[in-house]
């Protein structure tokens, strides 16, 4: 190949974005070509209650980098000043490393982290941890998948779903559809199903995507997604991470995947 390997990027970028930093690392090319707009939901009062009074619930879940992020930012808004993120008294869960990391850079302990990906994972590893009857908060994207909620409900938890922010699709550059129909690219990073739907869009059908480009998926969940859209996912990371997925996609493209 007369040139770096090239990567499309569908995660919006922001600060922690450690699947473009890792592949740069790698000397990959990465071209952003975000596919979901994340906002505010529709409503912040079950977030504000929270934030006012979080010492309510006995568990806090957040099931995303984004949950944490929206529940710091209305904490300082309509939280005392002086507060901390989550009181003593309250335990903290979160979904996989990079939300935990996230949560421990806002300052946030956290008690229970899931070794699964998904919030049914998260949901799983909590029933075997909390006491029994316990009230919980499952802070995630409004209108998100209902596994955690459903799961912990019929474990005898009382459960409170709290709509933290909205994604929404994006639409995708023109010229980044032109550059993967033509090959141009080598290979395209899902981490969300919403990012897939955006390309499903945009494509027609996820199907239309060349062969020879890799689809690389940060998860099951996003895996199944691409696979429902028409395209099955070359590459499912082993971990729901950026760093996990942009280390699966080197691996793909060094092995010469690429050129099937």
């Amino acid at each position: 190949m007369s040139r770096p390997p090239r990567v499309v990027v569908t995660r919006p970028s922001d600060s922690d974005d450690d699947l473009t930093e890792r592949l740069e690392r790698h000397g990959i090319e990465v071209v952003a070509a975000p596919a979901i707009q994340v906002g505010p939901p529709t409503s912040y009062d079950s977030l504000d209650a929270l934030a006012r009074d979080p010492a309510r619930v006995a568990w806090i879940c957040f099931v995303s980098r984004n949950a944490v992020r929206h529940y710091m930012q209305r904490r300082r808004r309509v939280g005392r000043r002086d507060a901390v993120p989550v009181p003593p008294a309250v335990d903290v869960a979160v979904v996989g490393p990079a939300t935990a990391a996230t949560a421990r850079r806002a300052g946030i302990e956290v008690a229970l982290e899931s070794e699964g990906r998904t919030g049914a994972d998260l949901a799983a590893a909590l029933a075997d941890r909390a006491a029994p009857g316990a009230r919980v908060a499952l802070v995630q994207a409004q209108d998100g998948q209902t596994d955690a909620t459903d799961a912990l409900r019929l474990a005898g938890f009382g459960v409170e779903t709290i709509a933290a922010y909205r994604t929404r699709n994006a639409q995708v550059p023109a010229t980044v559809v032109e550059a993967i129909r033509r090959s141009e690219v080598d290979a395209v990073a899902f981490a969300s199903p919403s990012g897939v739907v955006s390309f499903a869009i945009a494509f027609g059908e996820l199907a239309q995507v060349p062969r020879r480009v890799i689809v690389g998926a940060i998860g099951p969940t996003t895996s199944q997604a691409c696979e429902r859209a028409g395209r099955p996912a070359d590459v499912v990371a082993p971990r729901s991470s950026g760093e996990a997925l942009a280390d699966a996609l080197v691996e793909a493209l060094a092995a010469g995947v690429h050129d099937a």
